[in-house]
């Protein structure tokens, strides 16, 4: 159980990318080479206009929340270990392989490791005591305390999923399964034991991080003892059938689409001293952003910008074409003295060998934009810089003109902006399968 546990919390983790470490724009080294640079004309733009910032209140307070209880946890979990730790210091003899640490007054007896915590009184007790003896000495050979410490820690962290809760619970009570069908084969009588079971569920709860003889579940243990032995074909055969459904769960919790994944750099137009078209350069930027953040192994998002810098088309380009991806959008925002003006609309370049995929793509990616914007017709054919000197399929994708009221409100909207970068990736999807079909 507990580690189908850890497995669980590893296995979406568990998968290696093999594009995690591309290297930023930054990173890249450019030659330079005075007799092959290019004349590439600075768009200017107007002054910059305000734009809705995103409101980030109630993430930052989910996020402290959260922080604030699993200090809570994490404090109480440390100092109910220094309590146990403090009262192994009181060990003076030895039983039956356990370190005796004798505490007046205890409820119950509890075992840490190999330290039996009782009360001397419970020691006169013969039948009692040679239950809790022979009982204790199993968590301790089984390393159960280890188990519960594991556990109580996970339990800290991940307080908030109630699947955490139930497998506390049930790796405690299997704990005490085990350990009383030990008892049981080494011929303790079943009725003697069952009374001791019994005598000490009128007591109250063990110590934290200890494994107590009455643990709580009085009824399911007496069940268990009392019930008869599985054959060993049924035995079997419920082994076979939690572990085909323990392999289903994790075969489907870690599993990787066998499609190759699609490489696409999102290059925020602009940037910097470079405005574009009055406050385009932000808000392609946080398009931008919001899209990067569906990267995964279906799709691989780069950027060539992820901040408001200024980057050359030559360093643009430069980039692109050493990552070489799949598919390069350039994302940029229309003006128009027109304020009328309006819709989405897409550019490729026609004159080389990704004429044809590059028409294919943009046409998909216009189409998944249409519930936001207008349809400003026909696929255009333009020889924009980008276009023409990367080495693999590109688009420019006008997302709206800046100039419009409506389009304005919808491309400065942070809920319209998320909108658009899920429809974005949705595309991308339609992309990966129209390319791998």
């Amino acid at each position: 159980m507990l580690s189908s546990l850890v497995l669980c919390l590893l296995a979406p983790i568990m998968e290696i990318g093999v594009f995690n470490a591309l290297p930023s724009l930054t990173e890249i080294k450019f030659q330079s080479n005075e007799g092959a640079l290019i004349s590439e004309p600075i768009l200017r733009g107007t002054p910059i206009e305000t734009i809705q910032k995103v409101d980030h209140t109630s993430e930052h307070l989910s996020i402290s929340l959260y922080l604030f209880i699993t200090f809570i946890f994490l404090t109480r979990y440390g100092l109910n270990l220094f309590r146990i730790l403090k009262l192994t210091r009181k060990s003076s003899e030895y039983i039956e392989g356990l370190k005796l640490v004798k505490i007046e007054e205890l409820q119950t007896a509890s075992s840490f490791f190999n330290y039996l915590f009782i009360d001397p009184k419970h020691l006169m007790e013969t039948s009692y005591a040679k239950s809790v003896l022979q009982h204790e000495v199993i968590h301790s050979k089984h390393w159960h305390s280890l188990d519960i410490l594991l556990v109580e820690l996970l339990n800290c962290v991940f307080w908030f999923n109630p699947f955490v809760w139930l497998y506390k619970r049930q790796i405690r009570e299997n704990h005490e399964f085990i350990a009383d069908e030990q008892v049981i084969k080494s011929g303790m009588d079943i009725s003697e034991y069952s009374n001791s079971i019994i005598y000490s569920g009128n007591t109250l709860a063990a110590m934290p991080f200890t494994s107590g003889f009455n643990f709580n579940h009085i009824k399911n243990r007496l069940i268990m003892l009392q019930q008869s032995r599985s054959s060993v074909l049924k035995r079997s055969l419920k082994s076979l059938l939690a572990f085909t459904l323990f392999a289903a769960i994790f075969t489907l919790s870690s599993f990787k689409d066998s499609k190759p994944q699609l490489v696409v750099v999102i290059d925020a137009g602009h940037g910097g001293k470079d405005s574009g078209n009055l406050i385009e350069k932000d808000v392609v930027l946080q398009i931008s952003n919001k899209l990067a953040r569906y990267s995964d192994h279906k799709i691989k998002i780069v950027e060539t910008r992820s901040a408001d810098e200024f980057l050359s088309l030559s360093e643009r380009v430069n980039f692109i074409n050493q990552l070489h991806p799949d598919l390069v959008i350039s994302l940029h925002c229309n003006a128009s003295q027109n304020t009328d003006a309006n819709g989405v609309e897409a550019f490729y370049y026609d004159k080389n060998e990704h004429r044809q995929t590059s028409h294919d793509y943009s046409r998909i990616l216009v189409e998944n934009q249409l519930d936001q914007f207008n349809d400003r017709g026909e696929l255009k054919a333009a020889g924009f810089y980008i276009l023409k000197n990367v080495d693999v399929p590109a688009l420019v994708l006008e997302l709206g003109f800046i100039s419009n009221a409506k389009d304005k409100a919808i491309l400065t909207n942070d809920n319209h902006q998320e909108t658009i970068a899920k429809s974005l990736h949705e595309s991308l999807l339609k992309i990966r399968e129209f390319k791998n079909n």
